[in-house]
């Protein structure tokens, strides 16, 4: 993936250009529709895709796949229960950086700078802090 930046005349471009090469800029929302971030100008090429058969996922790799197949289950379950959603919406919108004395989650992963990540798309923060709540379980039964 690499970040670009574009002439003056130009704010973004979306979709493909020519074959391989595709261009997005992520705009992120609150509940009820409005631009809370937009991201950077994004370009990547699909150079080499991977063919599974011959390369598949084995040892961490798989691992955190299954991590992540368990906690979208749990998600896609918990997103249909309306208590249960407007639990994980008052949590995600508790951690959101336009949210006044807001602070990241403590299962939030953890930057490089040894600060918490805070979320700004709602599907993903759920998703994510069910997987690291799942490694977390994990992690203390062994």
């Amino acid at each position: 993936m690499a970040r670009e930046r574009l002439t003056p005349g130009i704010e973004e471009v979306n979709g493909a250009t020519s074959p391989g090469h595709i261009h997005r800029v992520k705009r992120f929302r609150n509940a009820r529709g409005r631009i809370i971030g937009i991201g950077v100008q994004e370009t990547y090429d699909v150079l080499h895709p991977r063919d599974w058969k011959k390369n598949p996922a084995r040892g961490e790799e798989k691992n955190n796949q299954q991590f992540f197949k368990k906690a979208s289950e749990i998600m896609d379950k918990a997103l249909n229960d309306p208590k249960l959603y407007d639990f994980w919406q008052r949590r995600f919108e508790a951690q959101l950086t336009v949210t006044r004395g807001s602070k990241p989650d403590p299962f939030a992963a953890t930057l490089p700078n040894g600060s918490k990540k805070r979320y700004k798309r709602f599907d993903a923060f759920v998703r994510t802090i069910i997987m690291q709540e799942l490694k977390f379980k994990q992690k203390n039964q062994q």
